[in-house]
């Protein structure tokens, strides 16, 4: 039995107090937190929550933040802790299936509000920020400094709500050469102070621009003496040294035309680390290259249960919208639309089916204790498959209805507009309605913004083709194999006989 690690209180571990679940208001000035260098299309942004190409998604999330403190909300998004605050369900640590469900209700309520678009919703980081508090007796192993640390982390994350983004993948450099090799590729350690460690380097990150701080986990499997790449850590967005260029925007466009990337674009980041100052009691892991491989999957695992649940309400919104293509267009009961809308509901409740029995099969971790969903790698390899074809089904009912559309302008415009009335007219539907309906359907599919959606959904766990290989390496197929040696009385089953 793992024997409790005692945690300092959050003042004493990073200084302030405890604030508890966040408001709008209260998110939206914690990213005013004098970082200074967010780049976009070339220039440095002052605030985030200003700018007319970056404000639209700080603005959704931070209305979802009020909603921890509505009424008709707030006992789904958040419980009262021992020490008297109100804090996100995001952050809590489950100890019952019913826990887990508790849990699940509230990133239900974060995923449809954003209708499954953010797939690095702070949900999905604090479930990580749980994953190293559950890991916490098996890095105190290691260093009984780094279990203390994880713990810390954990109750200073939840007792003030943090928005956490992560850092886990390299940038696209030449990956025929190891990170001994070229020493660019990866976050590195480049000195070391009695006070902490210098890193330097460059990671793809997600939601960094809206978030108060990054987990720094590599996903990169080091060997013996690339032990300068193996730390884990916590960074403020803040702090001297660490520079985010933004991708280009997918929103500051008219909510008519494009009715999701206009107020969900989470916009993914290039983050550098140019010799930035990290404390020791933000490290997590350091110099461990065993470890580094080893425990990655056991933080990851918790914030994968929120991004399952992401997936399915996108699952759903996508059946949703081919289904009412279809209907709009007088096409719903041919064949070979119900055909394709049957396929699509079948992949949805295949894995909202897996999803649910996972969760009731949750038993306590191997490493900390907490309850976890039963593991089930074939979920994850599922989505990877179907996220491509997907689109290609919506696509196939949307047929040339997706590409041949009009403009918010033209519809403010009468002399246009009587023309789209009549031209544009659906089945049992307004002409405009039928509109807004393709016009997502293009968002969702055909545009930047949706090709982003897919492409990240279907690259969300890494490399598909070892998601797919894990779903077979992972199954127990020892009763089976018995199963063919009884009814066949083999003798030598698969290559090895019998002693």
């Amino acid at each position: 039995m793992a024997v409790p690690i005692k945690a300092d209180s959050n003042t004493s571990a990073y200084g302030g107090s405890a604030l508890g679940a966040y408001d709008g208001a209260r998110y939206l000035e914690s990213l005013r937190d004098g970082r200074n260098e967010i780049w976009y299309r070339g220039e440095r942004v002052k605030d985030v929550t200003t700018h007319p190409e970056l404000r639209g998604i700080a603005e959704s999330i931070a209305r979802i933040y009020d909603m921890q403190h509505d009424p008709e909300t707030r006992d789904q998004m958040t419980y009262t802790e021992e020490n008297g605050l109100r804090c996100s369900y995001s952050y809590f640590l489950p100890h019952s299936v019913e826990d887990l469900q508790m849990r699940r209700k509230n990133t239900e309520i974060w995923v449809d509000e954003v209708y499954g678009m953010c797939g690095r919703l702070p949900d999905f980081c604090a479930s990580m920020a749980v994953g190293y508090y559950d890991l916490r007796h098996e890095l105190s192993q290691l260093d009984p400094d780094l279990g203390k640390n994880a713990a810390n982390y954990y109750y200073y994350a939840r007792d003030n709500d943090l928005c956490i983004s992560h850092s886990l993948h390299d940038p696209c450099m030449d990956k025929s050469l190891r990170p001994s090799q070229d020493p660019d590729r990866c976050v590195r350690v480049v000195k070391e102070r009695d006070d902490g460690i210098i890193v330097r380097g460059a990671r793809f990150n997600t939601f960094g621009l809206f978030s108060n701080e990054i987990f720094v986990m590599p996903t990169y499997r080091f060997i013996e003496g690339e032990e300068e790449f193996a730390l884990w850590f916590t960074v403020p967005c803040n702090a001297p040294g660490l520079k985010q260029i933004a991708r280009e925007s997918f929103a500051n466009r008219g909510t008519l035309d494009h009715p999701v990337s206009s107020r969900f674009d989470e916009i993914d980041s290039l983050v550098i680390f140019d010799d930035v100052f990290i404390p020791w009691e933000r490290v997590l892991l350091y110099r461990q290259v065993a470890a580094a491989n080893n425990l990655r999957g056991g933080a990851m695992s918790w914030a994968s249960y929120a991004g399952t649940t992401l997936t399915q309400t996108r699952m759903k919104l996508l059946i949703s919208v081919a289904h009412l293509l279809a209907a709009t267009s007088g096409m719903g009961k041919r064949a070979n639309v119900v055909e394709i809308l049957g396929e699509m509901c079948t992949y949805y409740r295949l894995l909202r089916s897996s999803f649910l029995y996972s969760e009731l099969q949750a038993s306590p971790s191997k490493y900390g204790g907490l309850y976890q969903s039963e593991p089930e790698p074939a979920r994850r390899a599922m989505v990877t498959m179907i996220s491509e074809k997907y689109i290609e089904l919506v696509e196939h009912i949307g047929t040339s209805s997706l590409i041949f559309l009009p403009t918010e302008q033209d519809w403010n415009q009468p002399e246009i507009k009587q023309h789209l009335e009549v031209y544009l007219r659906g089945k049992d539907t307004s002409s405009l309605d039928r509109h807004k309906i393709c016009k997502l359907a293009w968002d969702l599919t055909g545009d930047g913004f949706g090709s982003r959606q897919q492409l990240y959904e279907r690259l969300h766990s890494g490399d598909p083709a070892m998601m797919v290989s894990r779903a077979y390496m992972t199954m127990d197929l020892s009763d089976g194999v018995a199963m063919v040696e009884k009814l066949l009385d083999l003798e030598t089953p698969a290559g090895k006989p019998k002693q």
